[in-house]
């Protein structure tokens, strides 16, 4: 078993899930297990219903990290005052804060409210950059992934640059 330990909100494992490249994460967190919460798990299902398939993808790529008693209170308590935040994004937070995990999101309110929770996070655009600084990605697949993500997930990716520097 690995001593680190990544959990990824719905986002993430949906965007590399949907081009296919849920390995890219494997290979850059190779000291991680990467795990995903039971809300996550709930989230990801919900396309599922609706005909698409990538959710299948992640549901074999990722483990799942249950809560604990006090996990469970902890969001419970939280689910009350972050309505703002999906109920995964909450529930990875308060399992990364209380077991030293780190957390990954696409979502700027999800990372930034990690944070100042006292949890480490890496964003999509730390994700990607690790890729590129690792060798484990071009400069070239790296621009070819943010366009295959910006279409799949119907977004844009902002502030690039901080990606390619």
């Amino acid at each position: 078993m690995k001593g680190n330990v990544l959990l990824v909100d719905s986002d993430i494992a949906s965007a590399f899930a949907k081009i296919d490249r849920l390995e890219l994460l494997e290979r850059l967190f190779s000291d991680y297990e990467i795990l995903i919460t039971p809300e996550v798990y709930e989230e990801i299902l919900v396309p599922m219903y609706y005909g698409y398939g990538f959710p299948l993808k992640i549901i074999e790529f990722f483990d799942i990290a249950t809560p604990g008693r006090e996990d469970v209170k902890e969001y419970q308590e939280l689910l009350l005052d972050k309505t703002n935040l999906g109920k995964g994004e909450i529930e990875s937070i308060v399992i990364c804060k209380n077991r030293g995990y780190l957390f990954s999101s696409m979502d700027s309110k999800a990372l930034k409210f990690a944070k100042n929770y006292g949890v480490k996070t890496i964003s999509l655009h730390a994700v990607l950059r690790s890729l590129l600084k690792s060798n484990i990605l071009t400069e070239e697949e790296a621009r070819e992934i943010i366009k295959e993500i910006e279409e799949k997930e119907k977004t844009t990716i902002l502030n690039q640059e901080y990606i390619f520097e």
